[in-house]
């Protein structure tokens, strides 16, 4: 991967085809993470025939709703908003969570259609600048999955993971969470 640059108001970059299977992997895996049980593109649900009826029963809330997740990665992805109070967390996750795992996977899905349209690399990658964010935060998002599943907490961790052994198993995937972040860092300075 070159660094990301400015041109005629895109944000361009050369990926090798290796490098998009690699990123396409990594989204999809994070899509199947996000919206595991949810319907292809989270579709809104129909209209209710009360509307009042509706807003009673959300205010209601569900006692067979799940908790929060106890992956890690969606624990990290999703946390609770009230990490003191268990019932608030639960309300904000009943009326939130949904709404923001849907965006994840749009975002996401913008992501995986530019690369697609990079054949493989065998064109540039071209992203418009509105979105920019989109990819940014789905680049975080792959991130930060893969450095929870590394066990990367804080600087000191992901020191000691890049001093790894080539023979590490592990040190294939601290390549791809450097290789993230350099992508991360070159798609901010090309703004």
């Amino acid at each position: 991967m070159k660094k990301f640059h400015r041109r005629r108001g895109m944000i361009i970059t050369q990926l090798s085809a290796y490098e998009v299977e690699l990123l396409s992997s990594l989204i999809m895996q994070l899509i199947e993470l996000v919206s595991d049980g949810e319907p292809e593109g989270f579709a809104t649900p129909p209209e209710p025939n009360d509307a009042f009826e509706e807003i009673v029963k959300n205010l209601e809330g569900n006692p067979d709703e799940p908790e929060q997740s106890e992956d890690p990665v969606l624990k990290r992805l999703f946390p609770d908003a009230y990490p003191h109070d268990a019932d608030a967390a639960a309300d904000f996750r009943r009326f939130t969570e949904r709404d923001l795992k849907a965006t994840k996977v749009a975002e996401a899905r913008v992501v995986l259609d530019r690369l697609a349209a990079t054949e493989l690399g065998a064109h540039d990658l071209k992203i418009p600048r509105d979105e920019v964010e989109s990819w940014l935060r789905t680049l975080t998002g792959v991130r930060l999955a893969v450095a929870i599943r590394l066990g990367i907490n804080d600087a000191a961790a992901a020191d000691e993971l890049a001093a790894l052994p080539d023979e590490d198993p592990r040190s294939f995937m601290v390549s791809v969470y450097d290789w993230l972040g350099f992508a991360q860092e070159t798609l901010i300075s090309a703004l």
